[in-house]
């Protein structure tokens, strides 16, 4: 099977499952989609902390299970209803963090050299993708949450599969305008955003969600910008450890990161614009 053929099978196959998840398994705060964000943080946690030993040959403080603490915290407060209980866990994780350097950095043979590298990269691990994607689950504060969820997964999967389309078929001549990720071409680039912005407003229309027509353009031109910057800095991280994919867990589309990349970074901002439009 073709590259082109293996990542469109895989992407049409996984996109119907997540909103079987979504829409027919809403019970607990969809908890059972909350398992799902949680179980791929970890996987992409695990192949964050493969990069960095790669890159920097140092083990973090905080094992790598640590991260999923973060998004199961997202979960608890929209269950609950205790607010910020998701930074409360992240600050008190980079806590942990920092008091195991006080007294382990003094065990080597050079005390304290890698404890700024140590600290650097523990508190990235825990960012990216931990609390990032937490903000896919904190969506759940919103009322007719599983529209939003749809609209946001179809958005940024859109432009992702489209851009990826585009680029192969009509992309060869105008690819290499960005270093980090020399194959993607200025029309995968454009035909990605438009498509992403379309498959949003088709998204809104159809599932009557609640926003007007310039809060839903907003949105759809913010997530198609933002998931190829999610993209792009996923493509730098792995060019700066000299690896080309981050994992193989999914056919045609690599590791956890390599799917998650887009998703993290749309997620905080998608929230914060559900935030102002439906305050």
């Amino acid at each position: 099977m073709s590259s082109l053929k293996q990542r469109l099978f895989t992407t049409l196959l996984g996109i119907p499952l997540l909103l079987i998840v979504i829409f027919l398994l809403p019970q607990f705060e969809h908890l059972a989609f909350a398992i799902v964000v949680t179980v791929f943080t970890l996987l992409g946690s695990k192949e964050i902390y493969k990069i960095i030993k790669i890159k920097f040959n140092i083990n973090p403080n905080l094992p790598y299970f640590f991260c999923g603490i973060i998004p199961i915290a997202s979960w608890l407060s929209t269950f609950t209803g205790i607010s910020n209980l998701t930074e409360l866990t992240l600050i008190l994780l980079l806590i942990i963090s920092f008091t195991i350097e006080i007294f382990s950095g003094s065990k080597s043979e050079t005390p304290f050299s890698d404890s700024i590298n140590t600290i650097a990269l523990d508190s990235f691990a825990l960012i990216y993708p931990g609390y990032l994607l937490s903000f896919i689950i904190k969506v759940n504060a919103f009322d007719e949450v599983s529209k939003f969820y749809a609209l946001f997964l179809l958005t940024v999967f859109s432009n992702d599969i489209f851009a990826y389309i585009f680029g192969m078929l009509l992309g060869k001549n105008s690819r290499g305008f960005i270093k980090a990720s020399p194959n993607k071409s200025v029309v995968g680039f454009i035909g990605g955003i438009l498509s992403s912005i379309i498959i949003c407003c088709a998204t809104w229309f159809i599932l009557n969600i609640p926003l007007n027509i310039i809060e839903i353009l907003i949105i759809g031109l913010a997530l198609s910008l933002t998931a190829n910057i999610g993209d792009l800095i996923e493509s730098v991280i792995k060019r700066s450890a000299n690896v080309k994919d981050a994992g193989k867990i999914i056919p045609g589309r690599g590791g956890a990161l390599d799917n998650l990349d887009s998703l993290m970074v749309c997620a905080p901002l998608f929230f914060l614009l559900l935030e102002i439009f439906l305050k």
